[in-house]
């Protein structure tokens, strides 16, 4: 569940060569405080390219964890994206932490719940209920607040731990204990997490038959995954169990193996892939 050292050497020497103006070219700090969790926060946001606050244009907001790793270059291909036509014009605003190693351990506290079990010695763990209540209550009003948003297009998105997380966030959606967001993307998700507490939670949930969601979600792996980044039980059984539960007969749900890619290689064309699925672009 850590983060590869040599992928984080790759980033941030990535993010070391780009303007600061990235970071934030809005009114928010870039440090923000969570009541909820108790812990400050890393806040990064890119607005489209023509942003005016004189039109009546809103836009999509995507959130995106493990922004300290991803930020950067999801910013880059976003606005890329976007000037051929293969991505609509969003606000991405990215969450993380004040630097890399600080990430690699509160991504622990934040992205999963419940606690976890002994085996995983992780030294804190169960905050995903916090971290999520943070996002809806306090992040996600903010920007709402400083930023031509369409509230109704908020799309979250996650690699492995931040995966699970988006998962966790999908069900408590689905179960009206938590917030809506309108795209769920999750990248290798560490479904495994707690002997697989969440899907079975997922499974063992039904949805009353008249109940709409508009709600999307794309989840993927890699086919190269090795075994201990996904638990025991296949991959390719676990989205077809997500695909058959109760819950996902009342959204829109895709799930894909990603051939030929390892745990790590799948966050970026998931989300790609992922914003264009759940905001209906070409792909």
């Amino acid at each position: 569940m850590k983060l590869y050292p040599a992928v984080i050497l790759l980033f941030a020497l990535f993010a070391c060569n780009r303007p600061q103006l990235l970071k934030n070219n809005g009114s928010l700090p870039a440090r923000m405080y969570s009541r909820e969790v108790n812990d400050s926060f890393s806040i990064f946001i890119q607005l489209p390219e023509h942003y005016n606050k004189t039109n009546a244009d809103k836009y999509p907001v995507v959130y995106l964890l493990d922004a300290n790793l991803y930020f950067d270059i999801m910013a880059a291909v976003t606005r890329r994206y976007t000037e051929v036509g293969l991505l609509p014009d969003v606000i991405l605003v990215g969450i993380g932490y004040r630097d890399f190693p600080t990430m690699d351990s509160l991504r622990n506290r934040d992205y999963t719940y419940p606690l976890a079990i002994p085996e995983y010695e992780m030294p804190v763990s169960g905050g995903a209920d916090k971290f999520l209540a943070f996002i809806n209550r306090e992040l996600a009003p903010e920007i709402d607040r400083h930023y031509k948003t369409d509230s109704s297009k908020r799309v979250l998105m996650g690699h492995s731990l931040g995966g699970y997380f988006t998962a966790y966030a999908l069900y408590r959606d689905i179960t009206g204990t938590g917030p809506k967001f309108h795209g769920y993307v999750a990248a290798s998700p560490s479904l495994h997490y707690n002997n697989y507490y969440l899907p079975k939670q997922i499974a063992d949930y039904h949805i009353a038959a008249d109940t709409i969601f508009a709600s999307k979600a794309y989840f993927t792996f890699g086919g190269l995954e090795k075994s201990t980044d996904s638990g025991d039980v296949p991959r390719e059984t676990l989205l077809r169990q997500l695909d058959s539960s109760n819950c996902m007969h009342y959204i829109s749900f895709k799930g894909e193996m990603l051939s030929n890619l390892d745990h790590m290689d799948t966050g970026l064309p998931t989300f790609i892939k992922g914003m264009q699925l759940t905001l209906q672009m070409p792909r």
